[in-house]
């Protein structure tokens, strides 16, 4: 599923950012959006990543060998509130529900 989210991201806009490194964010990438549902002024139309905030921790947990709390400090530190431009990814918890929609063209 993943490769094929990659392959249509970078179809529809293949200046979209990506969590680094890929080798553990990717498996937390579970849809793309040119309707993210975030606090950031954005030009409309413009796709990009859509990040589970929980696989997220799961994967600093892993990859900081952290608990949870760490893992939460450090995303919303280093990653949540970073804006990096219109590219930058959205973030989804699991009790907004799977409501992101992709116009494709």
């Amino acid at each position: 599923m993943v490769k094929k989210l990659l392959k249509q991201l970078v179809r529809q806009n293949p200046e979209a950012l990506l969590l680094e490194p890929r080798d553990i964010y990717d498996e937390a990438l579970v849809d793309i959006t040119d309707e993210p549902k975030d606090h950031w002024s954005r030009q409309e139309k413009v796709c990009v990543a859509v990040y589970d905030e929980d696989k997220c921790v799961a994967a600093v947990m892993s990859w900081l060998n952290c608990d949870h709390i760490e893992a939460q400090e450090w995303l919303n530190f280093n990653t949540y509130g970073a804006w990096v431009g219109e590219g930058t990814p959205t973030f989804r918890s699991n009790n907004e529900g799977e409501d992101y929609v992709v116009n494709s063209q």
